[in-house]
């Protein structure tokens, strides 16, 4: 092969490492969905919110305050693609899973001068915190607003230009507009702006609050009652961290977290390595996105999802631009070495994601729902107008994702805070008394014929609650109901 045949081969080395870094992140999520893997939560109350076609009201017994769709924009997303094609609860599922990870995924290999330095981060992740791998796969709106913090972290150095970037400004007020739709945590757009103002960039933070200001602004207009939704979203938040005697009662992203030590040790062991080389160009060594990660992270023993979905992002984007850095200083950018590296890590990555470690991709697969297809659970089912009372939030998104169209509600939903206060009263004992029976028993009061209370425990363990008649109507799963007369 002569010269000039060797050199233009060489020059396609990017764009092959870039072709395969948006293979391996295209084909990691259709992997996972080959399993059968279902998210455990609120992914399938989404995609059985857009089938039920019903408000949440009809599905809930909610408590005055909540008028109005928590996440109008997702479910206008989902429903409009169930009414095009057709597609039921588990294509929703799989639409969900695989379009937000790409989502979020793809958008670093545009930016960074090495796609591989990305997929390597990645890797990194998913070694020392699977558990935040595997968020990225719930199929949850968070995931866009995620994505909004990486634009964001990429676009940053033109708001600190001179000039006002408009193009650039324009582009992140659409993101937080739409993050705001979908997604309606925008209260928590002003840390990003906080943490501007403590590294000491008040251009880029005033730019920033504009665009937050703005897009904050234009995405409650899209839900067509502002004024609600801006109320709604802020009682929610209060009303969720209130009425607690301790934080094991809060739902599990609202608990303080254990400091993701592994995680924590990434970020270090990357500031030792990489600190002689800030020193060595002149670059600040806490900016405005390290700090974010930091206060992700320390605000984490607050609520565990302030680094979940604030500070991981940030944390990640900063080892990605460090490793990146790195990969400059060490491989020509057509060298067939770097691109065996690439070749090497997306392969490392495909294999440790995909990996089904501890069943975390196929547990769903030996779930049994109570289902109106199943004749066997029929007449243990909820009549129509009938209420389903239960402590657990997994009977809501299993058995919700099995019936969308079924005429009862439930009593406890995707969140504590929407139940009427005096059951969130009784639900709060029960928690307490770790589901003893007996704190059940304000419920069993409250029953009607047509409605059931759904408990779990094994086949040979019967549930002693007197005044209900029993059937063990699935695995790990009792119906009780008032006895028939």
């Amino acid at each position: 092969m002569n010269e000039k045949a060797s050199g233009s081969l060489n020059e396609l080395i990017p764009v092959l490492i870039l072709c395969l870094a948006i293979a391996v992140i295209a084909c990691l999520p259709l992997r996972i969905m080959s399993y059968g893997f279902i998210p455990p939560d609120d992914a399938m109350r989404h995609a059985a919110k857009a089938i039920s076609g019903k408000s949440w009201d009809q599905i809930l017994v909610v408590r005055p305050e909540f008028k109005m769709d928590s996440h109008p924009g997702w479910h206008a997303i989902l429903t409009a693609v169930h009414n095009v094609t057709g597609c039921d609860q588990d294509a929703l599922i799989l639409f969900s899973v695989v379009i937000l990870f790409i989502i979020f995924a793809l958008i670093p290999i545009f930016f960074l001068e090495h796609a591989e330095a990305w997929l390597a981060t990645l890797l990194a992740v998913a070694v020392v915190s699977p558990g935040l791998i595997v968020r990225l796969f719930l199929g949850r709106p968070f995931i866009l607003t995620m994505s909004t913090l990486l634009a964001l972290f990429f676009l940053w150095p033109a708001l600190k230009e001179k000039k006002m970037p408009l193009a650039v400004m324009g582009i992140l007020t659409a993101l937080i507009a739409s993050s705001t739709w979908i997604h309606a945590g925008w209260y928590l757009f002003a840390l990003p702006v906080i943490c501007f103002f403590i590294a000491g960039e008040l251009r880029s933070g005033l730019r920033f609050a504009l665009c937050a200001i703005i897009g904050v602004s234009a995405g409650a207009a899209m839900t067509g009652h502002p004024i609600l939704f801006f109320k709604q979203t802020i009682t929610h938040m209060m009303l969720a961290f209130g009425n607690v005697s301790a934080q094991r009662l809060l739902v599990t992203e609202f608990r303080p977290f254990n400091g993701d030590g592994m995680a924590a040790m990434l970020v270090l062991i990357i500031l030792i390595w990489r600190r002689p080389y800030l020193k060595r160009h002149g670059k600040p060594l806490f900016s405005p996105v390290f700090i974010l990660a930091a206060a992700g992270w320390t605000l984490g023993f607050v609520a565990t999802r302030f680094w979940t979905d604030w500070g991981m992002p940030a944390a990640i984007f900063w080892i990605a631009t460090e490793i990146d850095s790195a990969m400059s200083e060490h491989f020509d950018l057509v060298s067939w070495s770097r691109a065996g590296l690439a070749l090497a890590i997306s392969a490392a990555l495909f294999l440790s994601v995909s990996a089904d470690i501890g069943g975390r991709w196929t547990n769903n697969l030996t779930t049994e729902y109570l289902s109106v297809g199943d004749s066997s659970q029929t007449e243990w089912l909820p009549e129509p107008g009938g209420i389903i009372y239960s402590s657990d939030m997994g009977v809501f998104y299993q058995t919700f994702f099995r019936n969308p169209k079924a005429e009862w509600r439930y009593i406890l939903g995707f969140e504590p805070a929407m139940m009427p206060p005096e059951d969130l009263a009784i639900m709060r004992k029960i928690q307490w008394n770790s589901e003893a029976y007996q704190a059940f028993e304000p419920w069993v009061k409250k029953m009607r014929p047509q409605d059931r209370l759904v408990v779990g425990g094994a086949y040979n363990a019967k549930p002693n609650m007197p005044g209900l008649e029993w059937h063990y109507a699935a695995t790990g799963t009792w119906v009780g109901r008032t006895p028939k007369r």
